[in-house]
């Protein structure tokens, strides 16, 4: 397998559940900030010129949830076995890639990566986020309530796309003051080995 990545969450989300997973690929880096996502070689593989993309054999895969799913299927672990599981699976990375990403997006990019890509941060972008965080990141403190993880008390791949998107959240001066359980959760995956494995941004 083949992973064109760049060490930003969506990306870190992939290379995180190969690591849990033991699964071995071959790492591909696409400078984003030389803007090499958009060469005709990769809009080739992705039309919208996002990583990650994995690629095995025949199969090109973009969408960091579809690829987490994938895995899962492919590998038999860290992933449900039931039709009610996966579905239920499923909820939680549509919810997250819905409702969580884009405002953390607004936050991280805004607070972390604008000056890495030479551009200037956009207050309402950040005063946006802020805004609409605390309803969903409230969602995830009950559900963690009674659960150690996202789908109960097994860790699934699920919690490694939770994981990378609540970490760089925590980075961009996000405060998890006022949900203690979702920030034990993400120092529960912060502590795990595969997650010290792997590749990130020194910002992230």
């Amino acid at each position: 397998m083949k992973l064109y990545y760049f060490p930003s969450p969506n990306p870190i989300k992939i290379k995180f559940a190969m690591l849990e997973l033991g699964m071995d690929c071959e790492m591909i880096p696409i400078d984003l900030i030389k803007r090499e996502q958009t060469q005709a070689s990769f809009l080739a593989m992705n039309p919208f010129g996002r990583v990650p993309v994995l690629v095995d054999g025949d199969l090109t895969l973009w969408e960091s949830s579809a690829i987490l799913a994938y895995l899962g299927e492919k590998s038999g672990r860290l992933w449900p076995t039931t039709t009610a599981g996966r579905a239920e699976a499923l909820k939680w990375l549509f919810f997250l890639a819905q409702h969580v990403s884009p405002p953390a997006t607004d936050l991280a990019f805004n607070r972390v990566a604008a000056k890495l890509a030479g551009r200037p941060s956009d207050e309402a972008a950040i005063v946006r986020g802020e805004k609409a965080l605390p309803d969903v990141i409230k969602i995830l403190e009950g559900q963690l309530s009674n659960n150690k993880w996202m789908l109960g008390a097994d860790f699934s791949l699920v919690d490694c796309a939770y994981g990378s998107t609540l970490n760089v959240l925590e980075k961009a001066q996000f405060s998890f003051g006022d949900f203690p359980k979702v920030k034990v959760y993400l120092d529960a995956i912060r502590a795990r080995p595969a997650w010290k494995e792997t590749p990130k941004l020194p910002m992230l």
